[in-house]
């Protein structure tokens, strides 16, 4: 492998009955990069990431880990977790009625006692490490999800992770917990850990992110660097579209019709979590494709086919 490369993907197929889910798919994760999978829904980042973390075995292909003389065969989330692979999804997968501790270090031992004190000395000494407002002894469940989220990054960065999988990590958080987990990953990124982040929040992307990576019907369209992909390209990537095709579809059908049947209208949507308040209009209408990019705060739409229809926002 390539100095500074810590994992590597090539030629990954993947096919289910009548669907090729994956073909010949290159990824490639360096040390200390926090990369982002990006692609519409069914672009195959989820069967992508299954393959690698030993959820689903892969038809064809290669993957290399940085440490490792060849390609590995990884086929459980156990193997994948014994070669330094991490995720941690959308949903919180731990026990919320346990404490911190408890769950940072839940089923990764074969004893029959347990040192309690130190158990819990440990934990704390990785929560101040991260940074994360915490204590071992707290219910996890009195934590906020980002709290929540972050402690299980520490459990995986605990367990000598080398990729870190975020899986939608965001998609729960206001604004201030975002940027609480953001400033984990930046720490993470500074001790050589690769992050994969996979999000639908293209500002995010922009933020956090070094490369992008983008699939389309599951197969690659391309590597790009950050600063060399503005976001109307990347949305441009992730549909199959030229920018003035794009442009097009939005001017001619990206309108609110006003002859169109309202069937729902909401006016100043808004919450104590902090989502900003929001008007919403939808018309009736056949909806035959719609793409929703959420971007902190407010709503950026893509429009292929609707006929009709309205999806105005105003934040």
């Amino acid at each position: 492998m390539e100095n500074n490369v810590v994992l590597t993907m090539r030629g990954i197929y993947k096919e289910f009955p009548g669907v090729k889910a994956l073909q010949n798919v290159d990824f490639t994760l360096r040390k200390g990069e926090i990369h982002a999978l990006m692609g519409e829904n069914g672009a195959g980042k989820s069967t992508l990431v299954k393959c690698l973390t030993g959820v689903y075995e892969k038809d064809a292909g290669e993957i290399c880990i940085d440490g490792k003389d060849g390609p590995v065969t990884i086929r459980s989330p156990q193997d994948a977790q014994n070669l330094g692979i991490s995720t941690v999804y959308q949903e919180i997968t731990l026990c919320p009625n346990l404490t911190v501790a408890e769950n940072m270090f839940i089923g990764r031992g074969n004893y029959k006692f347990i040192n309690w004190s130190a158990q819990e000395k440990k934990a704390d000494e990785i929560l101040e490490k991260l940074n994360i407002p915490a204590k071992a002894a707290q219910q996890l469940g009195t934590c906020s999800l980002a709290v929540q989220q972050m402690v299980a990054i520490a459990r995986a960065v605990d367990m000598e992770c080398k990729v870190l999988i975020l899986d939608e990590p965001t998609s729960s958080l206001d604004e201030r917990e975002v940027e609480l987990l953001f400033t984990l990953m930046r720490e993470l990124k500074a001790n050589g850990v690769g992050i994969i982040f996979i999000t639908h929040f293209l500002d995010q992307v922009y933020e956090v992110c070094d490369k992008i990576t983008v699939l389309r019907n599951g197969e690659l369209v391309g590597e790009y660097l950050i600063k060399d992909m503005p976001q109307v390209e990347l949305v441009s990537a992730m549909l199959g579209k030229a920018l003035d095709d794009i442009s097009k579809l939005k001017d001619e059908k990206g309108r609110f019709n006003e002859a169109s049947e309202t069937v729902y209208e909401a006016h100043d949507l808004s919450s104590a979590e902090g989502v900003n308040p929001l008007t919403l209009r939808l018309g009736r209408a056949r909806l035959t494709d719609l793409q929703v990019f959420w971007v902190r705060e407010e709503v950026k739409v893509s429009v292929q086919s609707l006929p009709q229809t309205v999806l105005p926002v105003e934040a």
